[in-house]
């Protein structure tokens, strides 16, 4: 009878198959791994760039934004400045003229006010001069040498004071022209006028500081 031979160990191809199955597992696994890490990169990379360009895009709409506005501003800025400008021209012609007519005043108030101080010094200098009065009649009788009649008027405390002395000076002047000495009220102390038919001599120092006010003026 014949005898039966069994194989003894392992199916050869039956290993061999379970040996490439767990090769292509593996390999799978692996490149799985691989292309989940590159895609995981590319990811990455893809929302680094997008953040980027996010980022460069508000930044450029940032700096737009702001020219923009700057330029709106200076617009804005332009139209009141027009607007204005009219007002601005009026009110630098008012502050002008202003100032033309403060230094009117000024000058007005500085002229009167030298005179005033000229006009107490003068009393004072008549007060310890009482011969004053003669030095502004002779003055005057200068100027209208050559009259037929001439009139010396002074201050009644003047031609009290002064009488003889005006005499004399009278006395000195008629061989050329007639010529009276008169106290009148109304010429102030320490003045004198001279009246000729030609007109008048007014020696008073508050009509000749009223002439040098009015010159200056």
């Amino acid at each position: 009878m014949a005898g039966i031979i069994k194989a003894s160990g392992s199916n050869p191809s039956h290993v061999a198959a379970g040996s490439t199955t767990f090769q292509f597992d593996d390999i799978e696994r692996s490149y799985l791994v691989r292309v989940r890490a590159e895609a995981n990169t590319i990811v990455e990379q893809a929302r680094a760039e997008a953040a980027k360009i996010r980022a460069q895009a508000a930044e450029q709409g940032k700096q737009a934004a702001i020219q923009a506005a700057e330029q709106a501003l200076k617009s804005r800025v332009d139209q009141q400045l027009q607007s204005l400008l009219p007002a601005l021209q009026q009110a630098v012609r008012e502050l002008v003229d202003a100032r033309h007519l403060w230094q009117q005043h000024w000058e007005s108030h500085s002229i009167k006010l030298a005179s005033a101080i000229a006009s107490k010094l003068i009393r004072r200098e008549l007060a310890s001069d009482p011969q004053l009065p003669l030095t502004l009649v002779r003055e005057a009788l200068q100027m209208v040498v050559g009259a037929d009649r001439v009139t010396i008027r002074l201050n009644p405390e003047d031609h009290a004071l002064l009488n003889e002395s005006a005499a004399r000076l009278a006395a000195q002047l008629r061989p050329i022209s007639a010529c009276d000495v008169i106290a009148d009220a109304t010429i102030e102390r320490g003045g004198c006028r001279v009246d000729t038919q030609l007109g008048s001599i007014d020696q008073q120092f508050d009509s000749q500081l009223q002439r040098i006010v009015e010159e200056l003026s």
